[in-house]
């Protein structure tokens, strides 16, 4: 492994104690986890600093270079939390666009964040009116994203936009069975937080979508501005409200290969078995493992 610190790879001079590479496919930000041990308090010396860069490469795969977010230290150790974003991105705008399409406010917020925009299998929807209202640029953007079946993700100097439900229906990448899982797994089929519809109230657009049985999700702050609108957000927010309804966790072997947003297929584990998303991985390095987790995907929205 290769611990690149401000451009210079550090990894003979230093410690590694713990560094995780957490990738999200989507709705958060992927992020750095390092400790490293600092017996003499070099690290001190040398003051790091947020937004001071970090970078991780492993056989081939490279985390893309991140920045300082949080840092911290106890007796003899020193952490850091690094994002794909810099410290201003969390800035708070309040802004308002009339007759825009979603790509030309995609493409407005990347460019003031310094980001290439990249999207993968989406409409470029019309808006009468739509509004920031004390939001960060990504906040805002991930929301929008969110409500259109979407999702955001920042990677190496790149704003991603892709549709959800085209990446859940790939076909399997990857196909593991029991002797894979290093120790336990965990595969759950829940019903709490769980909706058979969603309904947006309180509009001249009212809509209810219905997926099965269960209760119904109530939506009464988005503000559509037109039946279209009010359909999809209430398909996209039943879709994200359901989608962790069957769930599975597990370690394997370290393997950079396996991104979040794979599709895997399980195998020979009973109840567990069939086709399933990675919506989180988390490369452990040091103790050379990958948890996966994974949800299977949603049929028909």
């Amino acid at each position: 492994m290769q611990l690149i610190y401000e451009g210079v790879d550090i990894t003979a001079d230093i410690e590694i104690r713990r560094a995780y590479l957490i990738d999200n496919a989507g709705g958060e930000f992927d992020s750095i986890e390092l400790c490293v041990n600092d017996p003499k308090g070099l690290w001190s010396q040398w003051k790091p600093e947020k937004n001071h860069t970090i970078q991780i490469k492993e056989s081939g795969f490279d985390s893309g270079v991140m920045y300082a977010d949080e840092i911290s230290q106890r007796r003899g150790t020193i952490s850091i939390k690094a994002l794909p974003v810099k410290q201003e991105a969390k800035t708070e705008f309040t802004r308002a666009w009339d007759n825009v399409r979603f790509l030309e406010i995609a493409q407005e917020i990347a460019g003031r964040q310094g980001l290439r925009l990249t999207t993968y299998d989406i409409q470029n929807h019309f808006y009468n009116r739509v509004d920031q209202l004390q939001q960060s640029d990504l906040q805002f953007l991930s929301f929008r994203c969110l409500i259109e079946g979407y999702c955001l993700k920042v990677s190496n100097g790149k704003l991603i936009v892709f549709n959800e439900s085209v990446m859940e229906a790939q076909a399997p990448s990857v196909t593991l069975i029991p002797d894979d899982i290093d120790g336990d797994f965990v595969f759950k089929n829940k019903s709490n937080q769980i909706y058979g519809a969603c309904r947006v109230v309180n509009t001249l657009y009212p809509f209810e979508f219905k997926s099965g049985h269960g209760p119904t999700l109530k939506i009464d702050k988005l503000n559509p501005g037109s039946l279209g609108e009010s359909e999809r957000y209430s398909k996209a927010l039943l879709r994200s409200k359901n989608k962790y309804e069957k769930t599975f966790s597990g370690l394997i072997r370290l393997d950079p290969g396996i991104a979040a947003g794979s599709t895997l297929q399980l195998k020979n584990f009973g109840l567990a078995n069939g086709n399933y998303y990675a919506y989180q991985v988390i490369h452990r390095f040091k103790e050379k493992c990958t948890e996966l987790r994974l949800r299977a995907p949603l049929e028909g929205y």
